[in-house]
Parts: structure tokens; C-alpha cells; sequence
């Protein structure tokens, strides 16, 4: 590259910590701090927070790294849309990625777009009013793989994907195990799409642990004592499959050691189901559901835990498995979306089928039986080699100069 910084903006509906910690969101942010620590300079479009400490928070977080646009969504009349994240994302998403495409004079040198943020951009680009190279982050898809009933409400979506891969020069695919999901569903040239995998820094990871305060709160549940202890991290929904999960614990208890201890962070509508689960199996008492923690009690619980099981039903890329493997810990998770990129099974970690509770038992009963110390240090060199942010960024700065011709 040259002296010039690159100039980048990036447009995403969704950003951490502005508007929660999910997968998207987690990303972006990181994206953000990484590339500006390598000295790109970047302007961020997202939309404004209904919370005006979150917006607070973000620009704090935020505002060192870039140049921050906040853009207020819109709303069907008679909130057609409230409440409902379909309608939500097929309407007010379209119309606000216009508002932003409107908003921005000069887009820079690249304009990096993430899902459907990107439809304004994608019109300017066709329309010649921009001349910047696009480049479009996929993420995991699930919106291409719904049930047949959700699949046909998920038809505008679609295609609002395929309009901005159509106008984009290059798509990046965030998992290996995805790039035939993404080619069969946007349409794409393989020569068109770039694999840049989702990344922590595993520094950051180990550095955010707290397990002073994590040991205190497993104290709390009495399960300080345990070994092995397994961790799980997500929202309590359907798609995480973690009521699979509690069952499956059921039923492979009886050969597990005796102090042996589940622990479930996280909050969402599956939650008394998941109670329900575990009570019937009769496993409550080494079953704890903590609720949301705080980021460094997260990291303290990875620190500390034996296995990261991850029973999932449909996934993108993960970063909660990663930033288990970050800490050195073997994982169990679902054979789905981007997770089998990252468990090399047997080594690293073990794959299981999507919502089989059976295979998910004889697998946890394999894992209470296996080195998991060598097989959590063979994930950290894997996640070093290749998940890391400095892999990552390392790929997004050849991208980008080879786009604008400074390679």
C-alpha cells in the first residue's frame, strides 16, 4: 500500500456495543478497531440506537477507530412492522440503507457493506453515482436455509442479497464450510467471492477474563468444585438447541465423573423449557442456568471451563467457540454453518449432528473421558493460525489494495 491511508466506509444496520453483542454486531465492531490499528481510516453508517446511552457507549468505544454516522430507522405506517423481524428486515431495512446511500458524498476508496445496509449502496453503485469499489460480507446465510414457510417470507430478503452480490466486486464468504451455501444462493462466480473467516484476538480474550468473579458466582450455584465443567454460551432460543442439550446431559450423567457441572449463560424465551429439561432428567442440581454476565465473567467462565458445548441447530460462524478456543478450551458443537471450519473432530474438539440427542450424549461421554488439555491447545493453534484478527486483517488490507490498484 501506499502512504495514502485507505480510506474505508462501512455500512451496517447493527454495531457493538450500540446495539447488543450479537454475532454481526460483535464483528463489525472488531472490524472497525482492527483495520483503523492498521491505519486505515474509516467512516461507520449505522443506525442511530433508541437507547441513547448505547449510542453513548458505542461512540466510546467506537469514536478513537472512526468516524461515526448515525441514521435513524424508519417505520412502516400504522406499525405494520413492530414487533415482526421479517417484515422489519424485508421494509424498514430497505429504506433506511437508501437513507444512508443519499446521506453519503464521498464514499472513499472502498465501501464495505454488510447484509442487506448494503441495497442503497448497491443502487448508487449502478446507478454511477459511485465509483468505489463494493464489497459485500455475507455472514452466515441462515436467511437461505429457513424452514419452506419462513423460506417464502425470507423472498424479498433474498433477493436483496442477490441485487447487492450483483454490484458488488467481491463478496466475502466468513466460513469455508459456507462458500457453496453462498455461490449456490447469491448466484456468484467463485472468482468473485473471498473466504476472510469471522476472527477474535485471542489476547484481548485471555486479557478480559475476570475469574476471580467467575469462581464467585459458581460459588453461589455450589458448583465451584466442578470438574469436568461444562460451558454454554447463547441466546435461549429454538435455533441454539440448548433443551437438546440439557436432555442429552440426562441421559449420559450416569458415566459422567461425579462432581461434573453444566453452566448456561445467557437469557431468551427457551429459558423455562430448558428448565424444564433439566429438572425432568433429574440432573438439576449440576444444571446451572446463570443468566447474562458481563463480559469478563463470560471470559472468567471460558477460563475455567474443562469443555465449551455448543448444540446448536443452525449457526453463521460462531465467535463464542472461538473465543473458547481463544482460552484454550476443546469444544463439542453442532456439524452446521461455518462450526465445522473450526473443530478438526477428534483433535480439537468433537462435531455432532444438529439436534441428535443421542449422538450429542455418547459424544459428551466421550469428552469427559478425553485429554482435554491437548485437545484445547490444539484449538488455540488452530484459532492462531487461522481465526485470529491478525489473520483476518491481514486478508482485508490485501483485499482492499488489490481492489483499488495498490498492491
Amino acid at each position: 500500500m501506499t502512504d495514502i491511508p485507505l480510506r474505508l466506509t462501512i455500512i451496517t444496520r447493527r454495531v457493538h456495543p450500540a446495539h447488543g453483542p450479537g454475532g454481526l454486531e460483535r464483528h463489525v465492531h472488531d472490524q472497525v478497531v482492527q483495520l483503523a490499528r492498521a491505519g486505515v481510516e474509516i467512516t461507520l453508517w449505522s443506525e442511530e440506537p433508541r437507547d441513547p446511552e448505547r449510542q453513548r457507549e458505542a461512540e466510546h468505544a467506537l469514536s478513537p477507530s472512526a468516524e461515526i454516522r448515525w441514521v435513524r430507522r424508519g417505520s412502516l405506517p400504522i406499525g405494520m412492522s413492530k414487533g415482526t423481524v421479517v417484515l422489519d428486515r424485508i421494509t424498514n431495512y430497505p429504506l433506511w440503507a437508501r437513507r444512508v446511500a443519499h446521506a453519503i458524498v464521498d464514499p472513499g476508496d472502498i465501501v464495505h457493506v454488510h447484509g442487506l445496509g448494503g441495497l442503497g449502496a448497491a443502487a448508487a453503485k449502478r446507478a454511477g453515482r459511485w465509483r468505489a469499489p463494493l464489497v459485500l460480507t455475507t455472514q452466515g446465510m441462515e436467511e437461505f436455509r429457513a424452514p419452506w414457510l419462513k423460506n417464502l417470507a425470507y423472498a424479498p430478503f433474498q433477493a436483496g442479497m442477490r441485487y447487492i452480490a450483483a454490484a458488488a466486486e467481491r463478496v466475502v464468504v466468513t466460513d469455508r464450510a459456507l462458500i457453496p451455501v453462498v455461490q449456490g444462493s447469491l448466484g456468484l462466480d467463485p472468482g468473485r467471492m473471498v473466504l476472510i473467516p469471522n476472527a477474535v484476538d485471542p489476547e484481548e480474550c485471555v486479557a478480559a477474563a475476570d475469574v476471580e468473579a467467575a469462581l464467585a458466582l459458581l460459588r453461589t450455584h455450589g458448583v465451584a468444585e466442578a470438574k469436568p465443567l461444562l460451558v454454554s454460551i447463547g441466546r435461549l432460543a429454538p435455533n441454539k438447541g440448548f433443551e437438546v442439550l440439557a436432555a442429552a446431559l440426562a441421559r449420559a450423567a450416569a458415566t459422567f465423573p461425579q462432581r461434573w457441572a453444566w453452566v448456561l449463560v445467557g437469557d431468551g424465551p427457551m429459558r423455562s423449557m430448558i428448565e424444564a429439561a433439566v429438572h425432568a432428567g433429574g440432573a438439576g442440581s449440576r444444571c446451572v442456568l446463570v443468566g447474562p454476565v458481563e463480559e469478563s465473567i463470560k471470559h472468567g467462565l471460558l477460563a475455567l471451563a474443562d469443555w465449551f458445548v455448543h448444540p446448536t441447530i443452525y449457526e453463521g460462524s460462531s465467535l463464542v467457540t472461538l473465543e473458547a478456543m481463544a482460552h484454550g478450551v476443546p469444544v463439542v458443537v453442532s456439524r452446521t454453518g461455518g462450526l465445522p471450519d473450526k473443530v478438526e473432530d477428534g483433535r480439537t474438539g468433537y462435531l455432532v449432528p444438529p439436534g441428535d440427542g443421542a449422538a450429542l450424549a455418547a459424544t459428551l461421554q466421550r469428552a469427559t473421558a478425553a485429554d482435554a488439555l491437548r485437545m484445547g491447545a490444539a484449538g488455540r493453534r488452530l484459532l492462531d493460525d487461522q481465526f485470529s484478527w491478525k489473520t483476518a486483517t491481514a486478508r482485508f488490507l490485501a483485499l482492499y489494495s488489490e481492489l483499488v490498484g495498490r498492491g
